[in-house]
């Protein structure tokens, strides 16, 4: 019996100097390459402690020690582990059990498997496990016999899926000889994908992605390009499974559209310049941003106006009152003329006639027509000469700007905002996770009617015919669809939102890193806002032409209405002049009793 302890005791003493050389030497690796300012999380599956104690004693940052029965609270901030096993199996436990959390997979791990039986921590079965959890920043540390503490890690291989175990860089060096070879251990993986597919979730939306002759191309599609090369894959894009368009949350709890396709891995990611909701930012991973979209508001264009105000249109609102105010001062001139106290005035001093018709031959002088009859007086003259100069002027500018206005169409003053549409109770709507934008406006949240991406063309349509609708879009594919001859549209001033556009992947997706990587050079290049501008301001859309409109009937409304009235007034008096003077030549009989 005291043979057997002592057998037990000493195997137990040789396992712990081997367990603690893992552990020294992980330690090492978490020194030079962790990051300080987050916390290490210890996760224990193992009956031997001699190899934390170790750990511990060499690394002396921040550490939360932690079995499987704690209950995480560090989950959300928590991006560096170390994971302590007896084998394969009890690291797998750990594993399912920070899948089933939602531990950060993409984040720095550190495994060591502390048997010294061989095949329990075999580094080939090792990574498939990782492969499996999607776990690919990780460095895994066995016992070699004769060798010592060995790490090893992975990339992607040439067969699309996990590389065999490859023993980390300068590791021997970085254990038994100078810790400056330990730095740089986790590089970027997953950066060359040896052609294998990447599938990408998306739509057909100008200008951001347009795929009909099987290349993208678009803002997006651009950009995408370049990261798929840069990947060295193939890309693969899909249309969305369920649902159409960016894709939301339904009111079951499904997400549908290109994120359905990403949440329930029919895609590796997904591209469509979505906005940033709460629940997108919740449910996905977003990419850095690599630039901006503008979200709005479009409606029918507004109404025209009518034709025979046209006539108004060469004088601004401060011109027509002034010419009013002049007119108006000689109106007031001719009523004093014709006061008693003029007419007493004009017999004592004048040798001239009365002004009898001074409004009349006003008017005529304005309307360019000859007069025949000058005050003898100088200085009456130049009176009457400066009326015909200024007249000449009014009427000279009225003509040259009248042309331009009869061939021009002037369109009433329309909504502002989306208040003003609802006061004049239009229905308004778009994709429901716009709608998430106006949860704390009730009457704009409470009404919405959804409206499907495909469904955005034809709405599109029917505004520039006049469709009572407001729809909420984004504001570049307005401007593309307005950009084909015949269409119209009214963009109301007031602005959604101004968004950041990223690409969007799965919670904790190991393909962010590197693409993050690839979008942090193109936008310091500029090549992102680049794409957007060709895509936007290119002459590769058919712009409306310029053309000049012809003058028709309609636009001559406003003069026959007043020739028309003119007429009229005239026939009027010329009936009233005709009554009158038959009234003043009849003869009067005078009766005698």
């Amino acid at each position: 019996m005291v043979a057997n302890r002592y057998m037990e005791s000493n195997i137990q003493f040789n396992d712990c100097v081997h367990i603690e050389m893992l552990a020294k030497s992980a330690a090492r690796i978490a020194l030079h390459n962790f990051r300080w300012q987050y916390i290490t999380l210890v996760l224990l599956n193992t009956t031997v402690f001699c190899g934390v104690n170790a750990f511990l004693e060499s690394y002396n940052k921040t550490a939360v020690i932690a079995t499987k029965k704690w209950k995480p609270d560090l989950h959300k901030i928590t991006k560096q582990f170390v994971l302590f096993g007896d084998d394969l199996g009890s690291i797998l436990n750990l594993l399912a059990w920070m899948n089933d959390h939602k531990f950060d997979n993409t984040g720095k791990f550190l495994i060591i498997c502390q048997s010294m039986v061989d095949g329990d921590c075999d580094e080939l079965k090792a990574v498939e496990m990782f492969w499996h959890h999607k776990i690919v920043n990780v460095i895994f540390i066995n016992n070699m016999p004769n060798f010592g503490a060995k790490g090893y890690t992975y990339d992607y291989g040439t067969n699309c899926q996990n590389s065999p175990a490859t023993e980390v860089k300068d590791w021997n060096n970085c254990i038994k000889m100078d810790q400056k070879y330990c730095k740089n251990k986790y590089p970027i993986k997953l950066r060359n994908l040896h052609g294998c597919p990447i599938i990408v979730s998306t739509f057909m939306q100008k200008p951001y992605m347009n795929f009909s002759t099987g290349t993208p191309t678009g803002a997006d599609g651009d950009l995408l390009s370049i990261i798929i090369t840069a990947l060295n894959a193939s890309l693969t894009i899909r249309t969305p499974f369920r649902g159409d368009g960016w894709g939301n949350l339904n009111e079951n709890g499904t997400w549908v559209g290109s994120l359905g396709d990403l949440f329930y891995d029919l895609a590796n990611f997904s591209m469509t310049s979505a906005s940033i909701t709460q629940t997108r930012h919740r449910d996905f991973q977003i990419s850095n941003f690599y630039y901006s979209i503008i979200l709005g508001w479009v409606t029918h264009p507004p109404e025209k106006e009518l034709a025979s105000y046209k006539l108004l249109r060469p004088f601004k609102m401060d011109t027509r009152i002034a010419i009013i105010i002049s007119f108006g001062i000689v109106l007031c001139i001719v009523l004093f003329l014709k006061t008693k106290f003029c007419t007493i005035i004009f017999k004592q001093f004048s040798s001239g006639r009365d002004p009898e018709n001074v409004l009349f031959l006003s008017w005529l002088m304005c309307m360019g027509q000859p007069t025949l009859t000058l005050p003898s007086k100088m200085a009456l003259s130049y009176l009457v000469l400066i009326w015909i100069w200024y007249c000449f002027l009014m009427r000279t500018f009225y003509q040259v700007h009248l042309i331009n206005s009869l061939q021009n169409d002037i369109y009433l003053d329309d909504f502002s905002s989306i208040n003003d549409a609802i006061e004049a109770k239009y229905p308004f709507g778009g994709g429901s996770a716009l709608k998430d934008y106006y949860i704390d406006q009730h009457i704009v949240y409470n009404n919405w009617k959804h409206k499907d991406s495909s469904e955005y063309e034809s709405l599109m349509l029917n505004l520039t015919h006049g469709m009572r609708f407001v729809l909420a879009m984004n504001l570049a594919t307005a401007q593309d669809f307005l950009k084909e001859p015949g269409r119209n549209l009214h963009i109301l001033p007031q602005v959604i939102l101004s968004c950041p556009s990223s690409i969007f992947f799965k919670k904790f997706s190991p393909l962010a890193h590197p693409i993050n990587k690839i979008l942090e050079r193109l936008i310091e290049f500029g090549w992102t806002n680049m794409f957007f501008k060709n895509s936007t301001m290119g002459n590769n859309i058919q712009k409306t032409a310029s053309e000049d409109k012809p003058i028709t009937l309609s636009n001559f409304a406003g003069c026959y209405l007043i020739l028309i009235c003119g007429w009229l007034s005239s026939l009027i008096f010329f009936f009233l002049e005709i009554h009158l003077m038959k009234r003043q030549t009849q003869p009067i009989i005078a009766y005698r009793n």
